[in-house]
């Protein structure tokens, strides 16, 4: 092994050693975040949705996610804080930060897999994965309501059964990007069945995730059929959906029953338009750092399926908020989002690999002008990933002093 070769390996050790610390101290303010987010009784100090799920849980018995019987769990147990606040409270702000840190490596795990690479993670991915928790969209005073509320975000704290669906997301996709190439030989009972199970979890959790992967993974099987995959494999493979529609039925009759008051109607924009003046300007903003880049990588469409798969989500989950809208007292929530909040997270990580492999092509490169135009580019693209980068960091730190979600600027 040559000397460059150990400098790069002990550099990778330091580089992850630093990232987990930072990591650590992140899970860390997650907690004190979601402990006084549990605690919120009104105004907009620590204002969250987070109260509102425990309530309709622990004292209405609304059993709508998975998270239900976590929550019950913890306040179940009969011990008193400090200061007053039940043991629930701190056992429900735990777990949430323990799920949003599992988030950051698999987020890590998913750009190690994106690059097609095995072994261990590297100081890049581990990096890559805390920069795409914290990207939020780009923002301009005075086209939406606030930095969060009008555009849409990948990165959301204020809603426990994202922060829950979102890594479990993670572990569909990444279970599904270990299946998919090679279900046409044929996978498992096992495997299957494990794979059926993430996803039921993942919908029980919330349904918004199913709603964005099921239509991409039928289109894929679609085309694999075309390419003269055996039917039989493409069923099996397939009917792993099943079991998790089913999950959705029942969650649609628990949201939506007659008793509720609550539906949902198709009513094009409204829901984009409610808190922006300038939906597709702030839809744009949203998702800046992608956009810009999509041209320029516009081949991979055909050639990996990741980008491909990443886009086709980020498609149909904004279908859905484009065309959807709930009825009754949630009228204005906009719980069709939350499918495409993860999309975007998936579409940032497959233009980042893509943007870094392609940054490393072109300094490697001839200095040409086709050269210079790649670089300026690359380099605009980079300040604008920094833009998205800052606007999370400034709204997660305004989030810990108590600055309600809603963030008025």
């Amino acid at each position: 092994m040559s000397t460059a070769q150990i400098d790069r390996q002990n550099n990778n050790r330091i580089g992850k050693a630093v990232l987990h610390v930072i990591i650590a101290l992140y899970g860390l303010s997650m907690v004190f975040l979601f402990y006084k987010q549990a605690g919120w009784s009104g105004g907009a100090v620590y204002e969250s949705d987070l109260p509102a799920h425990i309530k309709m849980i622990v004292e209405d018995g609304w059993y709508y996610s998975l998270t239900a019987l976590i929550y019950q769990a913890f306040y179940r147990i009969p011990f008193t804080l400090s200061d007053g606040a039940p043991f629930g409270n701190l056992g429900i702000a735990v777990f949430l930060a323990l799920c949003g840190l599992l988030s950051v490596y698999l987020t890590a795990f998913l750009l190690r897999e994106i690059q097609g690479r095995s072994g261990e993670l590297t100081a890049l991915h581990l990096l890559g994965g805390l920069v795409l928790n914290f990207v939020m969209p780009c923002y301009v005073r005075g086209i939406a309501d606030g930095r969060y509320i009008g555009m849409e975000s990948a990165s959301i704290w204020h809603n426990s059964t994202y922060i829950v669906m979102k890594m479990t997301g993670l572990l569909c996709v990444l279970y599904y990007g270990k299946l998919a190439g090679k279900y046409s030989r044929g996978i498992s009972g096992k495997q299957w069945l494990c794979f059926t199970l993430l996803l039921s979890v993942c919908t029980g959790v919330k349904p918004s995730f199913l709603m964005v992967f099921a239509p991409v993974m039928a289109v894929f099987l679609l085309v694999d059929l075309f390419r003269k995959t055996p039917f039989s494999k493409i069923f099996v493979f397939g009917a792993s959906v099943f079991l998790p529609l089913l999950v959705v039925l029942v969650q649609n009759v628990v949201l939506f029953g007659a008793e509720t008051g609550n539906g949902w109607e198709i009513r094009p924009g409204y829901m984009l338009s409610l808190h922006s003046g300038y939906p597709l300007f702030s839809a744009i903003l949203s998702v800046f750092f992608p956009c810009i880049l999509l041209p320029f990588f516009r081949k991979d469409f055909l050639e990996d399926r990741w980008f491909s798969g990443a886009w086709l989500m980020a498609a149909f989950g904004f279908l859905e908020v484009f065309l959807f809208t709930e009825t009754g007292s949630r009228a204005g929530d906009g719980n069709f989002m939350w499918g495409y909040s993860f999309s975007i997270l998936m579409i940032f990580a497959v233009t980042l690999v893509k943007w870094f492999e392609k940054g490393k092509k072109i300094l490697k490169g001839k200095k040409d002008k086709k050269y210079y135009w790649n670089m300026g580019v690359l380099g605009v693209s980079g300040l604008i990933l920094c833009w998205h980068l800052y606007c999370g960091i400034y709204f997660y730190i305004n989030l810990l002093k108590g600055v309600s979600y809603w963030m008025w600027d």
